[in-house]
């Protein structure tokens, strides 16, 4: 049985790494059209993101994959004192379907809502901070947190590798909670850390 879940696992794992770079180049792909660069785009960055978590809970360990498509609006746009700085500061979206392995496999999803400061360290590299909060969903049962409707509370760091001046690549750390603000008992909050690479483009 235990076999069978470890192959489970694995197999799925897999999967989900097949679908993010097949998700990856069409990504890249619907930047353009016929081959042209298009500028008719109401965000400022779109990116796709997975990640791998750690955490634990009664029943033993809580392991999510994290498959995030990000959407990022720079606020420079909206308020203009903030194109006198370096940094560029914005709003972004981030819809994610996780899968988690547990003792069973199970599931996560939803979409988180956040702030995002990026500061040039060179021509090529830029470190960032960010956090989020947003509604979500867990189908796993333990004793630690009630399932279904729950929050998360992100807050993370990175640094974004410039592939061209369009294109980048980040890593980044993250530390979630997520727990339902005393709605249902038990609400005791699962915690994770999460180490993500994606991949985004500039708009």
């Amino acid at each position: 049985m235990v076999f069978r879940r470890y192959v489970r696992c694995k197999a799925t794992l897999a999967e989900v790494i097949v679908a993010f770079f097949v998700l990856l180049a069409v990504h890249a792909y619907a930047d353009t059209t016929d081959g042209q660069p298009t500028n008719n785009h109401v965000f400022s960055e779109s990116g796709v993101f997975i990640g791998y978590g750690t955490g634990k809970i009664p029943e033993g360990h809580y392991d999510p994959v994290l498959l995030i498509w990000h959407f990022g609006y720079d606020l420079g746009k909206v308020f203009n004192g903030l194109n006198d700085h370096r940094g560029m500061l914005s709003f972004y979206i981030e819809p994610q379907i996780n899968p988690v392995f547990h003792s069973e496999t199970n599931f996560e999803c939803g979409v988180g809502f956040g702030l995002k400061y990026m500061y040039p360290l060179t021509d090529n590299i830029s470190a960032y901070i960010m956090f989020s909060v947003g509604p979500h969903y867990i189908s796993v049962v333990t004793q630690r947190q009630a399932n279904g409707f729950l929050f998360s509370d992100t807050l993370g760091a990175g640094f974004s590798f410039f592939l061209t001046k369009k294109t980048m690549v980040s890593v980044e750390y993250r530390f979630r909670h997520l727990s339902n603000a005393d709605l249902k008992r038990p609400n005791l909050g699962i915690d994770n850390h999460f180490g993500l690479i994606g991949y985004s483009i500039l708009f």
